[in-house]
């Protein structure tokens, strides 16, 4: 068979398998996808790596990767665009849970270019890539929108509200996994946003217990009990260290940064016997 007439028939047979699956996430069931279909789309994308004449590995990295663009592009962003808040992270979620389903029948199409040709060119996996161009086009693109949708949650439970906790977590999860594949660590950035609006949010309070006169004794009991909340809320996060930077920017803004002022105002007062427990737990800060 002519070179060229085999390539464009192997090309064909993976196209016809990526259409057909296409219209499948469409809801067009009818269009069948059947297990030959994707054998001859593997076995075509096995055949074009392994000739002698010529290697077409890096034609068909470069379709593994404009696949993943195109249906970003194509189904995810124009939904994206206009939405906001928890409309546009249940979206988010939506989508990204079509393009992994998506990605991985990609994946399995083209599995042979991680044996060999990906690993020696030292490129992205068909995993990472899936990653990267997700973390690029969606979340780096949409960051400031994502972010301000995710505080306001995270606010609003702080404040007494009730929020859709799955949500906040699936997102901070997706934030995660695609993490620094991306241009920016999408997760980190987030985190930094969390820290710097924890602090200007518990100095504030810090003020207002100090200006209406708290005893130390019942300063330390407000303390613990954000602390407590916090560290609770903290549990739809990832990372477990997320957590600990949380509470350790409250420790040093409610108790650590004025720890001097808290005691001599403890020395002036005194402490209640049951409030000895709660400072010794505190111990380690040096209030004393």
């Amino acid at each position: 068979m002519d070179v060229d007439m085999m390539l464009n028939e192997k090309l064909k047979m993976i196209d016809d398998a990526i259409t057909k699956k296409k219209t499948i996430m469409d809801c067009h069931p009818e269009v069948p996808l059947t297990p030959t279909a994707k054998m001859n789309a593997y076995d075509s994308v096995y055949t074009l790596c392994n000739q002698k004449s010529r290697d077409y590995s890096n034609l068909l990295y470069e379709k593994y990767t404009n696949c993943l663009t195109e249906i970003i592009q194509e189904r995810a962003l124009p939904v994206l665009m206009d939405k906001h808040g928890t409309e546009l992270l249940t979206e988010v979620m939506r989508l990204w849970s079509e393009y992994k389903e998506f990605a991985s029948f990609l994946s399995k199409i083209f599995a042979y270019l991680d044996r060999y040709y990906i690993h020696r060119k030292g490129l992205l996996s068909l995993a990472d890539s899936m990653r990267y161009y997700f973390c690029n086009l969606v979340c780096d693109k949409l960051f400031s929108k994502l972010q301000e949708a995710m505080m306001r949650l995270i606010i609003q439970e702080r404040e007494g509200g009730q929020i859709d906790r799955n949500l906040l977590k699936n997102v901070s999860y997706l934030l995660f996994e695609v993490g620094g594949i991306g241009t920016i660590n999408c997760y980190e950035k987030i985190e930094q946003i969390m820290l710097a609006e924890v602090a200007a949010h518990y100095s504030q309070l810090s003020l207002e217990w100090w200006f209406w006169g708290d005893s130390f004794s019942n300063y330390l009991r407000k303390v613990d009990w954000c602390l407590n909340q916090e560290e609770a809320r903290a549990e739809v996060y990832p990372s477990q260290t997320t957590k600990t930077k949380i509470l350790d920017v409250m420790k040093y803004v409610l108790l650590e940064r004025n720890a001097k002022k808290w005691a001599q105002k403890q020395n002036a007062e005194g402490m209640a016997a049951e409030d000895q427990e709660l400072l010794s737990k505190y111990a380690s800060l040096k209030l004393e």
